[in-house]
């Protein structure tokens, strides 16, 4: 009964902690700043994102969007300024 109440209280706490995240900020930039891009994905990353390890093609913000591509959350890459 005691690993019930236990495993309980974890799930709480990550459900908790999950839920109640702050808002991730987002950055806007220029269209000539430099992100990158992968042969496969959907996202573009800024410099030393994780997900640039197995290819990492350079492109202007400006040209990612209008390729298509969105932002990554994992490194907060920016968004396009207005």
């Amino acid at each position: 009964m005691k690993k019930v109440k236990m495993f309980g209280a974890i799930v709480f706490s990550l459900v908790f902690l999950v839920a109640f995240q702050p808002p991730i900020p987002v950055y806007a930039a220029s269209g000539d700043t430099v992100v990158y891009v992968t042969k496969t994905g959907e996202k573009y990353h800024v410099d030393g994102c994780r997900y640039l390890k197995k290819s990492k093609i350079e492109k202007s913000l400006e040209d990612a969007v209008d390729d298509g591509y969105e932002p990554c959350s994992v490194c907060k890459a920016p968004k396009l300024s207005e």
